[in-house]
């Protein structure tokens, strides 16, 4: 089973003709509700999962929308770690560009 890491690759695996491509993206969506941290959209999460695959008709737009519904999880549940990281990130990036010119700026000064 591939570990799925993008939505892409979710939308991919859940459009696939092979049954166990879809089955192993649908259990990445199963695995991925134990890591929601608030509790409603962890049981939406749950609830959606537990329906299972609709009839696989990948022209048909009631199939189309439940993969996108599918997609929306995904996003919902990784955006606010990729928002986390990207502000840890930056505030890190921050702190470090900020020291330097800091200890510059105390050396500067003259001492009484």
């Amino acid at each position: 089973m591939g570990h799925i890491t993008t939505a892409e690759a979710l939308r991919e695996k859940l459009m696939a003709p092979r049954a166990i491509d879809r089955v192993h993206a649908l259990h990445a969506l199963e695995r991925l509700s134990s890591h929601v941290p608030e509790p409603a959209l962890a049981r939406e999460l749950e609830a959606f999962t537990a329906r299972g695959i609709p009839y696989y008709a990948p022209e048909d737009a009631s199939y189309r929308e439940w993969v996108d519904v599918a997609m929306a999880f995904w996003e919902q549940v990784h955006k606010p770690r990729a928002a986390k990281a990207a502000r840890t990130a930056r505030s890190a990036k921050a702190t470090k560009a900020v020291t330097p010119a800091r200890r510059a700026a105390r050396k500067a000064e003259p001492v009484t």
